[in-house]
């Protein structure tokens, strides 16, 4: 509904009036908008401006941050390189001196290895259950003459109901002490074969039934009752001694042993406990407990008999206790130790013993240098095979960090180019055109810094020049000759350093220029964008 007051009661045009006056207010309020659009455009692109320095900032501090050194310094860093990656690797830090070494690795370093003097454990008797051994419920194929008979194995079957089976259809079982088991047929007349494919028990495999010259069967494996999953401290663990509870020591770590503890648990903490310096492992074939050090080189593995027997059954220590069993006196096997081997390697020459195939610069005499030994300099005759090690200057990583430069300075002069263009939000700034000026006379000027170099175009950096041949080169971008670049560095390291990270070099220039823009509160870009908040 549209309410006319025109004229009201004087008959005046109203109407009209109220109009122009509402179309007076509207323009002022269209001009404050477009007013706060430029604003906001300009601060926008002061935003994407200032993204610009801040990426030509980072870049250049990737090669002024050198005067911090470590990590930041791309100057100093190394490489070394082996002509034989197979023999050996390497790698240099910072402190390497920049030559070449000859390598020849005579011996390996292995690692010592403790054994079980004796199997440990206790020789399968006519109680053991074959379940115990791992022998799985099915059938074995047995063959009289080649008459079959089908021996089955149950949850419940024993040694001794094994024999009872086979002495029925005339086949003698035994087992010696070393835990082999033996058949044979009482016949001697007879042909005896055991295990069929359509067998459903691993008893033949597991422990590696085979027929001898003689015709009778025998294990390649011996029956031992303990096993992986044994209870230590168990009555019927299967060990030759009754194992207590209590503690020992491997390495420099403490194991403790209680009512509940497997072997297989037991294995497993030491495997997981890096003070042991050391790994251990059950072998089921022999019956014995096998302990490998995991430290290179020819030093014993330290076990400590405590309050548990363990090391005493296994074979690695005895002790003498009191009633009590506290320990009066104990010692270590060192004849159950098979000591590993040192590295023998030679560096120009002079021969080195190392503990470790890892061969650091304490060892090697090569400051700041890591050998890893991998393999014996010899070649498929047997032949002496040399090596070489060159530690050399890694200049990837500065490469790639004046490409990272250039790009950024060719996007900040574009940056600016066309934020200051006719027309740009940014047209008038001659802050910005003059720091444009100011770098890109850094980069074209000489530069007193100590070195050789004054220019940097003289390690490959250098604006493009227009000729009859290419009259479109952009002089004010730069342009990066990386062998050029590579070939100053090889000629005089210390001058290229020093144009471009040293302390008055053209970079560290720069970065101070930069930095000024960018300071907070006071810089360039604050104080412009403070200013258009304000209006």
């Amino acid at each position: 509904m549209t309410i006319n007051f025109s004229g009201l009661a004087s008959g005046l045009d109203t109407s009209s009036w109220v109009e122009a006056l509402v179309s007076v207010k509207q323009d002022k309020i269209t001009t404050l908008q477009t007013e706060l659009l430029e604003k906001q455009n300009v601060k926008s692109t002061l935003t994407s401006t200032r993204s610009v320095f801040n990426t030509l900032r980072s870049s250049i501090e990737k090669l002024t941050d050198t005067k911090f050194g470590g990590t930041f310094d791309l100057f100093g860093k190394n490489v070394a390189t082996s002509s034989d990656s197979e023999i050996f690797t390497a790698t240099a830090d910072s402190s390497a001196l920049r030559q070449s070494y000859d390598i020849v690795v005579h011996q390996l370093a292995t690692f010592t290895k403790a054994t079980s003097k004796e199997s440990a454990s206790a020789v399968a008797d006519d109680e053991t259950n074959l379940s115990n051994l791992g022998v799985t419920e099915g059938n074995i194929s047995v063959y009289i003459d080649g008459e079959k008979t089908s021996i089955n194995i149950d949850k419940d079957t024993t040694l001794s109901s094994l024999k009872e089976q086979l002495d029925a259809i005339g086949v003698d079982t035994t087992i010696d002490e070393n835990g082999v088991i033996r058949f044979t047929t009482k016949d001697a007349e007879k042909t005896l074969n055991i295990g069929a494919t359509t067998d459903t028990t691993n008893f033949v495999s597991l422990f590696g039934i085979e027929q001898q010259e003689d015709g009778s069967y025998a294990s390649t494996n011996s029956l031992f009752k303990a096993t992986i999953s044994s209870k230590l401290t168990a009555t019927d663990s299967g060990f030759k001694e009754q194992i207590t509870a209590g503690t020992f020591t491997i390495g420099d770590a403490v194991f403790k042993i209680d009512d509940k503890t497997t072997l297989s648990d037991l294995i497993s903490k030491i495997n997981n406990n890096a003070d042991a310096q050391a790994y251990a492992y059950w072998d089921d074939t022999t019956g014995k407990l096998a302990i490998t050090s995991t430290k290179e080189g020819a030093s014993y593995i330290n076990i400590e008999a405590g309050t548990s027997n363990f090391t005493d059954v296994m074979g690695l220590t005895t002790t003498e206790r009191d009633a009590d069993g506290n320990v009066v006196s104990t010692k270590m096997f060192t004849e159950a130790q098979e000591l590993g081997k040192n590295a023998l390697l030679s560096i120009n020459g002079t021969n080195i013993t190392s503990t470790s195939n890892t061969v650091n610069g304490d060892v090697s005499r090569i400051q700041g240098v890591t050998l890893k030994l991998n393999k014996v300099s010899t070649d498929e005759n047997g032949d002496v095979k040399k090596a070489s090690l060159d530690v050399t200057q890694n200049t990837s990583g500065l490469v790639d960090a004046v490409k990272s430069f250039v790009s950024a300075y060719n996007d900040t002069i574009s940056k600016i180019d066309e934020v200051t263009s006719t027309g740009a939000d940014l047209q008038r700034e001659t802050t910005l055109t003059s720091f444009k000026n100011t770098i890109r006379g850094l980069t074209t000027g000489s530069n007193a810094n100590e070195g050789v170099y004054k220019l940097l175009s003289q390690i490959g950096i250098s604006t493009g020049e227009a000729d009859a041949n290419n009259l479109s080169t952009d002089t004010n971008k730069l342009q990066f000759d990386e062998k050029a670049f590579l070939q100053a560095l090889e000629e005089d390291p210390d001058s290229v350093q020093a144009i471009l990270g040293g302390k008055d070099g053209v970079l560290n220039q720069i970065e101070n220029t930069v930095e000024q823009t960018l300071q907070a509160t006071t810089g360039f870009f604050d104080v412009k964008t403070s200013t258009i908040d304000n209006d």
